[in-house]
């Protein structure tokens, strides 16, 4: 379903006579007759019928949204755009793909989804407009979309620390899958940060001297933002490779454990092995065969031999 605001200014609920920038939700037609700017969020084909866009932008808008990345694209009298926004808690499901278009009095996002919706609403609802502009709402949108990442890393990182105590400690068996989850997670959102990153650049740069000399310094806030926010992801990227080989030491250590047991049991059987393979032999004559206290003497040497071997492995620490 579509959505439509307008740009004005709107009593403020705490100071009534003081009014201040709003996003003022409007119908259809009040936003096609409106000399305020308009926000708006469209499906694809309300976007393709919407006039005030022009051909190369409608075209722009479509190529950009099939590539399905973070991206922006300036042309002399607007600004167009796409994002891919990953789900931060699992970064191999599919991002929620939408598109923008800006110009003095329009932003417009596209999309099937609800992803530019929800957060414009939450800008409505929170009341922090301080400009009657459409590429200040941009910014506003960009920052809102990245405002919680710190806390969702720091989040993240606390999971990390926890695996990482958990497996000092040998209290669980970690999958190598949970691990290299954690390493995906914060690659894809490292290219995400440096994508929206380079967005802001571009938009903050101001090629087609659509903003103000204040709105373009604020993109260059959201570029320093997403900047902080990629260096982030990349030492929680660095701290699950550490994890990694904490997990593959663990895993050596167990095989080694392993084969130091079976090292140990071979060990304790070598005489009876000797043992079994002399006297195995097919010969017509065996020295000692015929002597009655033979088989004594094999059980207690190979006892004292086993008992002596068990106590030189326990004096080691071996056992």
């Amino acid at each position: 379903m579509a959505l439509r605001y307008e740009l004005r200014a709107s009593k403020a609920p705490k100071s009534p006579q003081k009014p201040v920038p709003a996003l003022v939700p409007v119908e259809e037609e009040e936003a096609a007759r409106a000399l305020a700017p308009v926000v708006e969020v469209l499906s694809p084909a309300e976007g393709r019928e919407a006039g005030f866009i022009a051909p190369e932008g409608r075209e722009a808008v479509e190529v950009l949204a099939a590539v399905k990345s973070n991206l922006v694209e300036v042309f002399p009298d607007f600004v167009v755009g796409s994002f891919a926004v990953p789900d931060h808690h699992d970064t191999t499901k599919p991002p929620a793909l939408f598109s923008f278009y800006l110009d003095k009095q329009h932003l417009v996002f596209i999309e099937d989804g609800q992803c530019a919706a929800e957060l414009l609403e939450k800008m409505a609802d929170s009341g922090v407009m301080r400009s009657l502009s459409t590429a200040h709402c941009l910014y506003l949108f960009m920052k809102t979309l990245l405002m919680n990442d710190f806390v969702f890393l720091a989040e993240l990182e606390e999971s990390m620390e926890d695996l990482e105590e958990a497996m000092l400690a040998r209290q669980v068996d970690v999958s190598t899958l949970r691990i290299m989850n954690f390493r995906r997670q914060t690659i894809g959102l490292g290219m995400y940060y440096q994508q929206i990153g380079a967005m802001a650049d571009v938009v903050g740069d101001d090629e087609n001297k659509l903003l103000s000399r204040g709105e373009a310094h604020s993109f260059d806030r959201i570029a320093s933002f997403a900047d902080r926010l990629t260096a982030r992801a990349e030492a929680l990227k660095e701290y699950s490779m550490q994890l990694h080989e904490l997990h593959q030491t663990r895993i050596s250590l167990k095989q080694n454990s392993v084969m130091q047991v079976l090292t140990i049991v071979t060990v304790l059987f070598a005489p009876l092995t000797l043992v079994t393979g002399w006297f195995g032999m097919n010969l017509a004559v065996m020295p000692g065969l015929d002597w009655p206290w033979l088989w004594a003497l094999l059980i207690v040497l190979a006892v004292t031999f086993s008992s002596g071997l068990l106590a030189f492995f326990h004096r080691k620490g071996w056992l």
